[in-house]
């Protein structure tokens, strides 16, 4: 049984779907009203129609940016923004419609449905609720006072309330669920690593009883068969043996097991255990693989700009990459070794970037290629990035 779980406990899979759903719900709805517009337009004037889908393309926009973010401020931002747009469409068509409309007409409640469904990207079902609250209060107050100012008669949009009040439901259905989902899970991993444990116990039970059976019974059923008196050399010398064998630590303990407790102090006297607690410090979790202990092969001051660089490199994952899941690998080439640290977080197009940006060109390439190195980027938009440092396993000097 596996003991690493897919539960998705932060929520950052479940929104980021969500919010992909979202985004397409809120393009039909505006493209809907968009052509609304356009069949009204035959029958209806509008000296400002250009105007009017300017504030409705402003609305889509800001909507679509919104369920992409995850910071509070930049999304409130947005809604305001998406608000603005709405009021500018609104009051641009409402000076033209007839008087028999009112507030609560289909070519203002498909917007404000389209804000609406902004806290569905919400990561906790508090946020989401509340984005959901907010967006849809921010899209009826614009309709309102706009609609007040062309002259259009209030009217309570009960199909846009009913879908509000039916999303905040439909949300908390969801991770209710989720949360159900998460508790499950977390109860197959304790029944996972009880199940390992006693696995491991059954093999070390198995390889101590024929480690007995192959030292200290042999050795008994041997000593039987001697003539009494003092022991021989020989005799000496094999129990001498089994004794060295039964206190040997790879006896019940894998070599698999004692490399991974051995890494933990290569991880400390490569001089990552800094960097790492700094990563930690700032929310990123970082998984280590390969052989941290090999960076020892070179001097301190060597070591020193590596470790510099893939911190920058980290720092670099904090900043941009909007995840909080690094992984860093030091792995030995025949002539070189190499670091690599990857995410999966938003990435980049490395043709649109200058090309001193990408390199980092003070903190990480520079460093690098002055130990003789060479450092190559990959990295694709919504897949993440992966940084590759390379330098000679012969270099032993700063370059002066």
């Amino acid at each position: 049984m596996s003991l690493a779980l897919p539960t998705d406990v932060e929520g950052v899979v479940t929104s980021r779907a969500l919010g992909k759903a979202a985004i397409w719900v809120s393009s039909v709805l505006l493209a809907a009203t968009f052509m609304l517009v356009i069949g009204y337009r035959v029958a209806v004037p509008q000296s400002d129609i250009a105007l009017a889908l300017a504030g409705l393309a402003i609305t889509g926009v800001a909507v679509a940016a919104a369920l992409m973010l995850t910071n509070r401020i930049g999304i409130f931002a947005l809604m305001l923004a998406a608000a603005a747009g709405l009021y500018l469409f609104t009051y641009e068509i409402g000076t033209e419609v007839p008087d028999s409309w009112k507030s609560d007409a289909v070519l203002f409640s498909f917007p404000k449905i389209a804000m609406t469904v902004v806290g569905v990207a919400g990561r906790t079902l508090g946020s989401a609720i509340a984005r959901c609250v907010i967006g849809f209060v921010l899209a009826s107050v614009a309709v309102q006072f706009a609609a007040h100012f062309a002259g259009i008669a209030f009217a309570v949009d009960i199909p846009a309330i009913a879908t509000c009040v039916g999303l905040v439901l439909l949300l908390t259905t969801l991770w209710l669920g989720r949360r159900h989902a998460i508790r499950g899970a977390a109860t197959m991993q304790a029944a996972a690593e009880v199940e390992e444990r006693m696995i491991e116990r059954t093999r070390i039970a198995s390889r101590a009883s024929a480690a007995l059976h192959d030292t200290v019974l042999n050795d008994l059923h041997a000593l039987t068969l001697t003539n009494p008196g003092p022991l021989t050399v020989a005799h000496r010398a094999f129990l001498a043996r089994d004794i060295a064998a039964l206190a040997h630590p790879g006896l019940l303990v894998d070599e698999a097991m004692l490399k991974v407790r051995a890494s933990g102090e290569a991880i400390v006297t490569s001089g990552l255990a800094p960097i790492i607690q700094s990563a930690r410090s700032r929310g990123l979790k970082v998984t280590i693989s390969g052989d941290p202990g090999i960076l020892s092969e070179l001097t301190p001051n060597v070591i020193a700009e590596i470790v510099k660089a893939i911190d920058q490199s980290l720092v670099n994952v904090s900043k941009h990459a909007n995840t909080d899941v690094a992984e860093l690998a030091v792995v030995a080439g025949v002539d070189t070794i190499n670091v690599v640290v990857s995410d999966s977080g938003t990435g980049f197009d490395p043709k649109r970037v200058d090309e001193q940006r990408i390199g980092l060109r003070v903190s990480v390439r520079q460093r690098i290629e002055g130990l003789g190195g060479t450092v190559k980027i990959w990295s694709t938009p919504g897949a993440g990035t992966a940084v590759l440092m390379s330098v000679p396993r012969t270099t032993y000097e700063l370059v002066s």
